[in-house]
């Protein structure tokens, strides 16, 4: 009889095991998540917070059918960051099924003309572009497909560290391998040529402008170039 009350206890308590291994097991399968906070660490512009919690919803569905136990977060964080409007993403999730992710969102730097229009951040990577007013960027008008986006970004991006063409940059483009831009208060266009002695040809420049501007003298001429050592060429097209 006791013998049989012991094969009894062990057989009951590996029946409870096993169901309590199923219904846990089972919870995983169908776990969805409660609750998802989003955040994001810089001001959103381009990308709001529905567009992420959809995104990160049709992931976890994606991922809760290829693993059935348990969700891969670096994998998840992988897969997200492939949008381009996100520059960074970390996902937690909580014991309870809830999720809690902070995103950082591209800063554009300057917008990209070309076939389509894009915005660009100081990388050179492309995303989506969308129009704010709020938004005065430089517009970097792309003719050919072998210009180069990321070497555009990075002039612009020393060009807007002078304060004078933070507010005056309007647009750049490439006109035989020589970047030429636009101000916004001066009717000339400006050849700058390479990025090459940069504090230089501004200061040639920001001259120039205050000479003109003392002279009542801004539509006379055209094209101004800087490329040239010590000197500002001016000329009326």
């Amino acid at each position: 009889m006791k013998s049989f009350n012991s094969i009894l206890f062990l057989l009951i308590m590996s029946i409870l095991m096993v169901g309590s291994y199923h219904f846990s097991h089972s919870k995983k399968n169908a776990r969805t998540a409660n609750k998802i906070e989003i955040k994001f660490t810089n001001s959103s512009r381009i990308i709001d917070t529905l567009s992420v919690n959809k995104l990160l919803k049709q992931n976890l569905d994606q991922q809760s059918k290829q693993f059935k136990e348990s969700l891969d977060l670096n994998m998840l964080e992988t897969q997200l960051k492939q949008i381009p409007e996100i520059q960074n993403i970390e996902v937690y999730e909580f014991p309870q099924g809830d999720f809690y992710v902070e995103v950082t969102e591209r800063k554009p730097l300057f917008e990209v003309l070309s076939d389509k229009h894009f915005f660009a951040d100081s990388e050179g990577i492309l995303f989506k572009y969308r129009s704010l007013d709020i938004l005065k960027l430089p517009v970097f008008v792309m003719d050919t497909t072998d210009a180069s986006v990321v070497q555009t970004a990075d002039l612009i991006s020393k060009l807007k560290n002078y304060p004078f063409l933070e507010m005056e940059l309007e647009t750049i483009y490439l006109n035989k391998n020589e970047y030429v831009f636009k101000l916004r208060s001066f009717p000339f266009d400006v050849i700058l040529g390479d990025s090459s002695r940069l504090n230089q040809k501004i200061k040639k420049l920001k001259v120039f402008c205050a000479f003109q501007i003392s002279q009542d003298s801004l539509n006379e001429y055209e094209l101004i170039n800087l490329s040239y050592k010590n000197q500002v060429v001016a000329s009326i097209l």
